[in-house]
């Protein structure tokens, strides 16, 4: 018997947009046949396009999850000095990577170390995630666990310098160089040639690759995906969770066409909302997405975040603490910006607040179980719309996000 999960549809073919419209997600109805003439990349449906549902999008997928650990090195570049790290002629690259295995239909999506992927997921899209500053390549575990669910393999590296064990001390001095190290891990994916990546090969599609992040992370997500010398002109799509953005502007955004989801919180007290999602949503070109979480904060987008701070009013209390005591010892927290190329690559220096105004004290936020539970399903919603074509993820972007959720506010243009 063959079983069916609810997001496994037929692929559409791909296309050019048509043409731009702007809708906010508090519009109840809207029929499909006005969606697929608006700029679908997918080809007209016959009739109305039942949207998935939330609840659909959160069920884990048919897969089991398989899990590997590797080393990667790329001699081809360096590692600059940092306080008291001398500095090193190449990048190493600690590497995790989750991906679907068999599984039977509605098993727990606990890792299986070592297992072998499974064929029937082949050709797989391919998805890197980039933690944020203080953090590490397992931050985004929630949802590389559940993307590799439903099909996708997952990979995600702790970079050299930003990570919460770099050597002297985490520093945004090297944000610069992440990209590269993406674009690095991309390649070690499509062309493994370690032993614990070979069993990878073959079995990626090279036409569907997207990028993820967190914080900083998501700043990186944004550089490879747009800047002019730093991005990746194989990313199909991009989601951004609260990245630190409002020093980039619409000249940035103007050299690739990158489906783009940004997902923040109204109550983010370290990357303030207003300046950096709402700006970069300003900014960005069609088609964009804006998921805005209703009293949603910053840290609790982190791996954990339900267990470690479900107590807590406002996990930025403790993420303000950390992220104060290493600013503070951080030579290059006031001009990593600049590194970054200027005007000329769209960087605007000139609208970025300070973070954490109110110290450690912040006013109570969602809490983190649900608030990891709204990124994991946003997060396979718009590579499920974007990577696959699934017109019905799409319609779930754009007719039922906000309709389901009222903890959520959406604004989208393509």
């Amino acid at each position: 018997m063959t079983l069916r999960h609810p997001l496994h549809y037929p692929a559409r073919m791909t296309g050019k947009f048509a043409c731009s419209k702007h809708a906010h997600v508090l519009v109840l109805f809207v029929f499909a046949t006005v969606l697929a003439a608006c700029g679908s990349d997918a080809e007209p449906s016959e009739g109305p396009v039942t949207p998935l549902t939330t609840q659909a999008l959160l069920q884990p997928g048919p897969y089991g999850v398989g899990y590997v650990e590797t080393v990667l090195e790329d001699t081809s570049r360096s590692t600059m000095a940092n306080r008291t790290f001398p500095g090193s002629n190449s990048r190493v690259l600690t590497t995790s990577v989750w991906y679907p295995t068999e599984a039977v239909l509605g098993e727990a999506t606990s890792e299986k170390r070592d297992a072998p992927m499974t064929t029937r997921a082949a050709p797989a899209p391919f998805i890197a995630y980039s933690h944020g500053f203080l953090g590490n390549r397992r931050g985004g575990t929630y949802i590389a666990r559940h993307l590799a669910s439903h099909g996708y393999v997952v990979a995600a590296v702790d970079f050299p310098l930003s990570s919460f064990q770099a050597p002297g001390g985490a520093t945004l001095g090297d944000l610069a160089n992440q990209p590269g190290d993406v674009r690095f891990l991309i390649n070690a994916l499509m062309d493994p040639s370690t032993p614990e990546l070979r069993r990878f090969k073959g079995l990626l599609d090279r036409g569907r690759i997207g990028l993820t992040g967190l914080s900083l992370g998501a700043a990186t997500t944004l550089l490879a995906s747009f800047h002019p010398a730093l991005r990746d002109s194989r990313v199909r799509a991009a989601v951004a969770f609260a990245p630190p953005s409002c020093f980039f502007g619409k000249r940035f955004y103007a050299h690739a066409r990158v489906p783009l989801a940004i997902v923040h919180g109204d109550l983010d007290a370290i990357v303030p909302y207003e300046a950096n999602a709402l700006f970069a949503f300003s900014q960005a070109a069609a088609p964009k997405y804006l998921f805005t979480l209703k009293l949603g904060n910053h840290t609790a987008f982190t791996d954990g975040a339900d267990t470690l701070f479900g107590q807590m009013s406002n996990a930025d209390d403790l993420g303000c603490s950390a992220l104060g005591s290493a600013l503070a010892n951080d030579p290059a927290a006031l001009n990593f910006a600049e590194q970054l190329g200027g005007v000329e690559a769209g960087i605007v220096l000139t609208r970025c607040p300070l973070p954490c105004p109110f110290g450690s004290r912040n006013p109570p936020a969602m809490t983190p179980r649900r608030q990891l539970e709204l990124a994991k399903v946003i997060a396979l919603a718009h590579f499920e719309a974007w990577l696959r074509h699934s017109a019905a993820a799409r319609a779930w972007e754009e007719t039922q996000a906000a309709v389901e959720n009222p903890d959520l506010e959406v604004s989208w243009e393509r």
